[in-house]
């Protein structure tokens, strides 16, 4: 199922006008158009961005969840996640292009997915990250996460692991 939601994000690029920001929201695996656009955007944000895994991740949960970010047409950003144990929803990955960060898109796209969440009956959201992408941390404990562990995963990768209760009053 696709929902498309428009909103006016109040922000100056370059001297320019306030823009109209259109998100998304995607239930299940995309179609191969929407997907290739993901994997563009994927391979344009991470540096060990592999498009085999991302394949394979999106595909292996018919749950799936994809929140878009555009500007006019163009994919400027994403926040996908699933289904886990336990009445949790993992928020997997997400990213806005460099151009259009500090404008409120990735707090956007993350309200966005804790009203899907909750809205379907989910208690709580997980995710991940690591310490070179410091905005997502902040972002992640100015939507109220909790850090809950740090460990190192099989790369050698140190990983901080991040739970949020969704309650009433704990979404903003």
């Amino acid at each position: 199922m696709l929902i498309c939601l428009n909103f006016l994000n109040n922000f100056s690029r370059n001297g320019m006008a306030s823009k109209t920001i259109s998100y998304e929201l995607i239930e299940g695996v995309p179609d191969a158009l929407i997907l290739t656009a993901c994997i563009d955007l994927y391979l344009q944000l991470f540096d060990d961005a592999d498009p085999d895994f991302f394949i394979k991740r999106i595909k292996a949960h018919p749950d799936l969840l994809i929140i878009t970010a555009r500007d006019n047409n163009d994919l400027i950003g994403f926040k996908i996640g699933y289904a886990v144990l336990n009445h949790t929803f993992y928020s997997w990955i997400g990213g806005v292009l460099p151009g259009f960060r500090r404008q409120g898109i990735a707090n956007q796209l993350a309200k966005l997915q804790e009203d899907w969440a909750m809205a379907h009956g989910f208690r709580a959201l997980k995710t991940k990250s690591m310490n070179r992408f410091k905005p997502m941390i902040l972002l992640n404990i100015k939507r109220g996460f909790d850090i809950t562990k740090v460990y190192t995963n099989e790369k050698g990768q140190t990983k901080i692991v991040f739970y949020k209760s969704l309650d009433q009053k704990s979404l903003s």
